[in-house]
């Protein structure tokens, strides 16, 4: 019992460096009761109100929702009008640098690819050469095709002006296009691809009639055209004969012929025929002999080979109903984008029935070039 005891007594003995151990713990022990018990009333006791930020991640939240639903209809309003949009463009000669929104929708681009291409600028982008347009996600490569011979990226040497490159040096003197051979094409220092360009016309049966025609020759740049146009000089007399000679004197009215009609014109076969047929019902009808340079592969060659038989009746036009169309019928016609679309049905549902179709107007997204382009096929009734 005794050496029980021992034991027992052992284990609470402590020497002089485990007392102090024990003391310096408990006084650890009593600071931290103490801290904790003082703490409430040293530190203010408010609670953090979490309400705005919880209000900006909702917010937030709801942003991220309408950009995918925006990304969405953009991607669907897209893809599902590439084919459409690589026909109805209008291109001309220009510098997709700094280029205005104005003048993208002159050429036929559509608002959601006009955004890409100026977020691309405002990050800073630019284009250097042709290609770098193609990379523009936006645009795709039939459209670049359409594209591609008409743009002209100004080059900037290190402290000159900019000023656009111009591959040969033009010395022109007066010539007749209708009679001037290769050689002396070639003397006035025209580039021999655009000179194979004119010959192969002239070889078709194709005539210069007037000055202009010569501008519309596919290939030819604005800035030739400048320099040559005051030395054109065309025989009157052996235009008029040439003419006059023509056996192609068949006159076909395109909003109502066929195919085998259209076949009759000189440079029309059954491919080309077929492509006019689907773009006018895809229109609803032609309004003017130029919509045929909207036809896909359709050059000015061709086109200037033709438009002299042809003619053209508006009265056959299929309209749209603005008063009752929605935005999946309005965005089955080949002018008529997505956004606009949608600013028709808007307007209409915000003021009322359309008293007549010059109201579109007011709209912002319709211009006056596209206004013209689309009024020939709507009616307010």
């Amino acid at each position: 019992m005794n050496l029980i005891n021992q034991k027992i007594k052992g284990y609470f003995t402590f020497n002089r460096t485990e007392q102090r151990g024990i003391v310096v713990l408990l006084v650890l022990i009593f600071t931290v009761i103490l801290i904790n018990i003082l703490l409430p009333y040293i530190v203010n006791d408010e609670k953090s109100d979490y309400t705005q930020f919880a209000n900006e991640i909702a917010e937030f939240e709801a942003s991220q929702q309408k950009a995918r639903k925006e990304q969405i209809e953009n991607k669907f309003h897209y893809q599902g009008k590439t084919e459409n949009t690589a026909k109805n463009l209008h291109p001309f000669s220009f510098n997709p640098n700094g280029l205005s929104e104005k003048k993208w929708k002159e050429i036929g681009l559509s608002v959601y690819q006009i955004k890409v291409i100026k977020n691309y600028e405002e990050k800073g982008g630019r284009f250097y050469r042709k290609e770098d347009l193609a990379r523009i996600y936006s645009i795709s490569e039939e459209e670049y095709k359409v594209l591609e011979p008409y743009i002209q990226i100004e080059k900037e040497a290190k402290g000159e002006t900019k000023e656009l490159v111009v591959s040969t040096e033009i010395i022109p003197f007066p010539f007749d296009p209708n009679t001037l051979e290769e050689e002396e094409w070639l003397k006035m220092g025209l580039r021999e691809k655009l000179i194979n360009t004119i010959l192969n016309y002239r070889d078709k049966g194709g005539k210069f009639y007037k000055k202009d025609d010569l501008k519309r020759i596919y290939g030819m740049k604005p800035e030739e055209f400048a320099i040559l146009e005051p030395f054109v000089n065309i025989e009157t007399d052996t235009v008029r004969i040439s003419y006059i000679s023509r056996k192609d004197t068949v006159i076909v009215e395109i909003n109502s012929a066929d195919t085998l009609d259209l076949q009759q014109l000189k440079g029309i076969g059954p491919s080309f025929a077929r492509r006019i047929v689907k773009y006018r019902d895809m229109l609803g009808g032609y309004y003017s002999k130029t919509q045929l340079l909207e036809v896909y592969g359709m050059d000015s060659v061709r086109y200037i080979g033709i438009r002299d038989f042809v003619d053209v009746n508006p009265e056959s036009i299929e309209k749209i109903d603005i008063n009752s169309a929605t935005i999946k019928q309005l965005i089955r016609h080949p002018y008529i984008e997505f956004y606009t679309a949608k600013s028709i049905v808007k307007y209409r549902q915000t003021v009322g029935k359309y008293s007549g179709v010059s109201q579109l107007k007011d709209s912002v997204l319709i211009y006056d070039e596209l206004y013209q382009k689309i009024a020939p096929y709507l009616i307010a009734k």
